[in-house]
């Protein structure tokens, strides 16, 4: 298993890096070549979402292709960033209210079954435009973005080994403990303190307070995107969202935490930029 994973991330952070560095940023054929990169991963994450949230019939196999269809359209809202910013406020919201009262209440996903589809949209889309967004403001600060999901990950890991006596929730993912999310938080505060703030767009104009804050809720987010996609596998009843990437699962699994923290980042930086 840890052979599959060491090959299969050998094997994807090139292709992730060339994409975010490479690609053009700019113009027609730069934009649509990222929106094309990142349409496939929401095919993907679309196709295992359908399969996990127990979707049936057609719209079950049509899904992931409409899935393309709408972020293709949706994707056209870089040249109206207002109406973007609604959209990253709007999924900011659920991930800050609605996700801690669905974690809560453990509301079972089949039971809306077909429904579904809308709620995969809710989840999925947001972060893809949020990858459009944030890569205006250049490779480097979407990766910075990025990081803070893999900083969060890992620093909650060691931490939760060493110290964790606390579960933070035990019936949806055993695994976790406080002392782990404590540990999270110290890491990417630590990493935002650090963080070249020239990255973004004005962004030394912003005081170190206002970032940590900024840390502590993207990595907030980040524990309750973790623990909302382990929620939904525990009722389903799978380890994985899918085996699309050997040793690693799913799209899904990689993504469960971008998939908060992106919208978030996206909101914060749109609303900086335009007021």
């Amino acid at each position: 298993m840890l052979k599959q994973r060491i090959i299969t991330a050998l094997l994807l952070l090139p292709i992730v890096l060339a994409a975010i560095f490479i690609l053009p940023n700019a113009g027609v054929v730069g934009n649509l070549a990222w929106i094309a990169f990142c349409g496939l991963i929401m095919v993907a994450a679309a196709w295992e979402w359908q399969r996990l949230s127990g979707m049936q019939g057609l719209l079950a196999k049509v899904y992931p292709l409409l899935t393309a269809a709408l972020f293709a359209l949706l994707s056209q809202l870089i040249y109206q960033p207002f109406l973007l910013l609604g959209l990253m406020l709007g999924a900011s919201l659920f991930w800050l209210l609605i996700n801690p009262l669905w974690l809560l209440k453990k509301w079972p996903l089949a039971a809306a079954s077909n429904l579904n589809v809308l709620l995969g949209w809710a989840l999925i889309l947001p972060a893809g435009l949020a990858l459009i967004v944030l890569r205006t403001a250049g490779p480097w600060a979407l990766l910075s973005v990025l990081a803070i999901a893999w900083v969060a990950d890992s620093a909650a890991y060691f931490s939760g080994k060493a110290f964790g006596k606390h579960k933070l929730a035990p019936q949806i993912s055993p695994g976790k403990s406080w002392e782990g999310v404590v540990g999270g938080s110290l890491g990417v505060l630590i990493y935002v303190y650090l963080l070249p703030k020239s990255l973004f767009t004005q962004g030394e104009l912003l005081p170190l307070p206002y970032w940590l804050v900024i840390a502590i809720v993207l990595t907030a987010v980040s524990v309750m995107g973790d623990l909302l996609e382990s929620l939904f596998k525990r009722q389903a009843g799978i380890k994985d969202s899918s085996q699309l990437l050997p040793g690693h699962g799913g799209v899904l699994d990689r993504v469960d935490s971008l998939l908060a923290i992106l919208p978030v980042a996206a909101a914060i930086y749109l609303a900086f930029l335009l007021f």
